[in-house]
């Protein structure tokens, strides 16, 4: 959005309805060759709105809204982010961001935001375990569970996002923690939802989809009267994952947002969304007996499966094998319940400077009652592991004859957020020199209560995972609706988390070849935490403050005015509270004594505009260091105290292609290579090795072609190598490829038909893995889309 132009989105999509009615182009397809028409009104608007003055040519183009869109619809490609304080163009910005529009989403069905970021190369998924569940990513090496935002504002719920009311996905990789605070340290993902921009319009799309499923989805929009903007998006499913028995997931939503135009100066917009879902929560598959190795010297202390050392990948099954508790009182379920209210204040205070308030409250609660496959063992339902290790005799064992436990639990979680940011964002000229500035403050409350259920033996597993009645065949496993002993709840556990922090950022234009920039923010996180299941009544109570610095610094060359070549250096902190607890124990993670790990990282690249600006290519090379690590004093002496003294890195190169190549062809294209390696540590049996849900290589493509001004055909291809699954590298998740198709039939100016097959040629291949278990994807399937938009 151009500062000072109000107005400016709701003209463009009133401009685009009207071109498309007289158009034959597919639904959600934007041909270039109406653009000079519409980018010429937006300017003639933008102009009049603002005065008229000749000084309107050195208004900055940047989007400081905060609240989702982009500031032009060019289909595949974006070229600004919806979050306020990073307002340059994407070309302009030192460091790699991904943007996953809206025609993307369309063209793939996607559903969820994993579905969306299967787009980007260099992120994978963690899978569900124990009570921290819900989406889980990964960003070049790094946890980013706790890195997902929306529209800037950080989203720490544990549910499953769905893109319903969503219009793009974005990922910021490089340098991030100026901007979103803790953590970052792979990178950032935002969210950008859906708001009232004032066009007018009515769409629907219901889709079935092989083997059973049915999602009916809604987007409509219009104006109550000319000063305040409605938009409402809604959504219904019940869809069962294909080849996965007795998966599948029920979800409805709702999304209404109003813009209120108070004067020329000053907006006041509301935003709420409601997600709930029932579903099976899917824990996938174990992993054949896994090698061990000696924390104090690294030498092979089991061999595991093979005999030898060999790392070893999830037991070969049936894509389709099940574990969990089919039915009875017990059964595996997940249900969540997820609300985010928004209102924020915007008021022009010069044509090129605005402020903004935004309050967001969000709460998730979430039960989960999962089924994990846990203790492989013999055919008489001995585990391998008792009353010995893995020893000689059952080398290569018969997977035929194996059985395996069900460690059954359940787990409530409550969650809810506050948070208050306040901006300032625009231009300031200072003589010859033009300063694009960001200043801010934040201030965000949060509340974790959470209980786990008692089972058998008084334990924290309804099932006991090594008793006979909570064992059943690895190969051909029954169901059951034995879940095992409901026994009460434990003492909950209580997080409170208050978080203060200040920000700038300033790029500075210094001719028209140079940019240079720095940013910079502070953090005090106050973490109190209560765990009443604790035995000891002093290691109960917990508190901890952390006090963080982050930064970045970097330069921009423009060779040409189409072009950029940047390099930029940051960094970013993971406090040990970051993930909602803190522990007693000096040799825990998340120990109270522990100050936070220190993140360096850099990144040097360069992007240029092509074929008139159409298709965007990227190249960068990234560097990040966790330079202290957190290590055992003494691996041989689990008493002493973690220290910050060891070194994590992940480096690696990434290309990237997206745009419009021609009127009719558009493509989505990226490749990550990433090395990692925990270079310095006292745990020999990790020293060396590779950071887990890292594959070496990665790549993306998603292109379609409009053969007609009615039919569309499209298709994708997915690749990642080879992926470790723990930090001790003795468990994998193979490399795979997978392939998509689809193809778009406009039956007229209202009505669409799609088509979707996924996974062409039936890959087996795990979506979502960690030490524990992996998950297969679905095998292949189709979804059949009607959209109508009038």
């Amino acid at each position: 959005m151009v500062i000072g132009a109000t107005g400016d989105v709701r003209l463009r999509e009133t401009c685009d309805d009207l071109i498309e009615q007289k158009s034959g182009g597919r639904i959600g397809v934007r041909s270039s060759a109406r653009k000079p028409l519409v980018h010429a009104a937006i300017g003639l608007a933008s102009v009049a709105m603002a005065g008229g003055t000749a000084a309107q040519e050195a208004l900055p183009t940047i989007d400081v809204s905060g609240q989702g869109g982009q500031a032009e619809d060019t289909g595949y490609r974006a070229t600004s982010t919806g979050v306020s304080r990073i307002p340059t163009p994407l070309r302009d910005t030192p460091q790699t961001i991904n943007v996953v529009t809206q025609e993307v989403i369309r063209d793939q069905g996607a559903r969820t935001m994993e579905d969306a970021l299967r787009n980007v190369p260099g992120i994978t998924f963690s899978a569900g375990e124990g009570g921290t569940q819900g989406d889980a990513p990964l960003i070049r090496g790094f946890s980013a569970r706790t890195d997902i935002f929306r529209d800037g504002i950080r989203d720490p719920g544990w549910y499953t996002r769905d893109v319903f009311a969503t219009d793009s996905v974005e990922v910021f990789k490089g340098p991030s923690a100026f901007a979103f605070g803790r953590g970052s340290t792979g990178g950032a993902i935002n969210l950008t939802s859906k708001q009232a921009t004032g066009a007018k319009y009515f769409e629907g799309t219901l889709t079935g989809s092989t083997p059973k499923g049915v999602r009916a989805e809604i987007d409509a929009s219009g104006q109550i009267n000319p000063n305040i903007d409605a938009r409402i998006a809604a959504l219904w499913q019940d869809v069962d994952t294909p080849d996965r028995d007795n998966i599948w997931t029920k979800r409805w939503g709702v999304a209404p947002s109003l813009n209120v135009r108070l004067n020329e100066q000053a907006r006041v917009k509301l935003g709420y969304i409601y997600q709930g879902e029932e579903g099976v929560p899917d824990y996938g598959h174990p992993y054949l007996p896994q090698p061990a190795r000696s924390n104090v010297t690294g030498n092979l202390t089991n061999p595991g499966y093979y005999g030898n050392g060999q790392p070893v990948g999830p037991v070969p099954v049936n894509r389709s094998n099940f574990y969990g508790v089919t039915g009875g009182p017990l059964a595996d379920r997940t249900t969540t319940e997820t609300h985010i209210l928004t209102g924020r204040f915007e008021y022009d205070i010069t044509n090129q400077l605005k402020f903004a308030n935004t309050t967001r409250y969000f709460a998730v609660d979430r039960s989960s009652r999962p089924t994990a496959p846990r203790s492989l063992g013999r055919a008489d339902n001995t585990p391998f592991a008792a009353p010995t290790p893995f020893d000689q005799p059952d080398y290569n064992y018969p997977v035929g004859d194996m059985t395996v436990g069900r460690q059954h639990f359940w787990t409530e979680t409550n969650n809810n957020l506050l948070v208050n940011q306040s901006e300032i964002t625009g231009k300031i000229d200072t003589g010859p020199l033009q300063h694009t500035v960001v200043v801010g403050t934040e201030y965000d409350k949060e509340n974790r209560w959470q209980h786990r259920a008692i089972g058998m033996g008084n334990s924290s597993n309804l099932c006991n995972p090594a008793l006979p009645e909570c064992r059943t065949d690895l190969n051909n496993p029954q169901q059951t609706g034995f879940g095992g002993e409901f026994l009460g709840w434990n003492k909950p556990q209580t997080t409170v988390a208050d978080t203060y922090a200040v920000y700038a950022s300033d790029s500075i234009k210094l001719n028209r070849y140079w940019d240079i920039l720095g940013a910079i923010r502070y953090d005090m996180f106050k973490t109190s935490y209560t765990d009443l299941t604790q035995t000891n009544p002093a290691n109960r109570f917990s508190q901890r403050t952390d006090n963080m610095l982050s930064y970045r610094f970097g330069a921009v060359f423009h060779p040409t005015t189409n072009s950029s070549i940047y390099g930029a250096y940051g960094v970013s902190y993971n406090p040990s509270a970051e993930a909602g607890t803190l522990s007693s124990n000096p040799n825990a993670t998340n120990g109270v004594l522990l100050a936070p790990e220190k993140n360096t990282v850099w990144e040097v690249g360069a992007k240029v505009d092509v074929l008139d600006n159409r298709v965007t290519l990227s190249a960068a090379y990234f560097n990040i260091e966790k330079t202290n690590l957190r290590i055992p004093t003494d691996p041989n002496d689990s008493t002493l105290p973690l220290i910050l003294d060891g070194l994590a890195v992940s480096k690696g190169v990434e290309f990237g292609l997206v745009g419009r190549i021609t009127d009719k062809w558009q493509m989505t294209a990226g490749y990550s290579y990433n090395e990692t390696e925990i270079v310095e540590t006292t745990n020999l049996g990790e020293l060396g090795r590779r950071l887990p849900n890292t594959p070496l290589n990665s790549f993306t493509l998603w292109t379609t072609y409009d053969i007609t001004p009615q039919l569309t055909v499209g298709g994708g291809a997915l690749w990642q190598s080879e992926a470790y699954v723990n930090t001790a590298n003795t468990a994998f998740v193979p490399d795979f490829w997978k392939f998509d198709a689809m193809m778009a039939y406009k039956v007229d100016k209202n009505w669409t038909l799609q088509l979707n097959v996924y996974n062409l040629t039936n890959e087996l291949y795990y979506s979502q893995y960690y030490g524990g278990h992996a998950v297969p994807a679905a095998g292949r399937y189709a979804s059949l889309s009607v959209r109508a938009r009038w």
